[in-house]
């Protein structure tokens, strides 16, 4: 049963829904520890027409905040922003723009995510694979280490944080991730 009081918001990426792989699991996980949960849609932004990732940060951010309209930080306990990709750039700036800090746990963060990524914001951890070709991993490992953040690097594999060649290890950074999914 979820607790009213503790609210997990689920930010996709580009590509990615909230009903498959690590998204899915992370809303299961926060769901078992009493959280209820809000997942974000982006499917009707149109990103095969989009050119600029600015663009598409912006438009995301919009459907974002259409979508967190209803959501009273007020009446929350605990507030936690579960994000993928393109969806943590999203939760940073809605976390801004609403004056809002909540938990934040970015998986497979972009360049601007870091850039956005406050003093005192309260990071889970973040998790980047070695072969990630949006940010080099270094980047989220020295930026996690500056700030005390719990960094899982993940080696051998890319923005996806899987390798379906390797069930065993995906499975091993799945566990991982949902080890970062904790309550308040």
């Amino acid at each position: 049963m979820s607790d009213t009081r503790k609210l997990a918001v689920v930010f996709p990426g580009r590509g990615y829904t909230c009903s498959t792989g690590l998204l899915a699991d992370g809303i299961l996980r926060w769901k078992e520890l009493g959280y209820r949960v809000l997942p974000l849609d982006f499917s009707a932004i149109p990103f095969s027409r989009i050119d600029t990732f600015a663009e598409a940060f912006d438009r995301v951010e919009v459907a974002a905040l259409e979508q967190l309209a209803g959501v009273d930080p007020e009446h929350c306990d605990d507030l936690v922003f579960f994000s993928k990709s393109m969806g943590t750039v999203a939760a940073a700036r809605c976390a801004a723009r609403l004056g809002l800090h909540p938990r934040m746990l970015p998986l497979t963060p972009l360049p601007e995510t870091l850039d956005l990524t406050r003093p005192g914001d309260t990071v889970l951890g973040m998790a980047v694979g070695t072969r990630d070709r949006y940010i080099d991993w270094h980047r989220v490992q020295a930026f996690c280490k500056e700030r005390g953040i719990p960094c899982l690097v993940c080696p051998g594999v890319g923005h996806s944080l899987a390798d379906k060649n390797d069930p065993a290890g995906t499975e091993a950074i799945r566990q991982q991730v949902l080890a970062l999914c904790r309550p308040l």
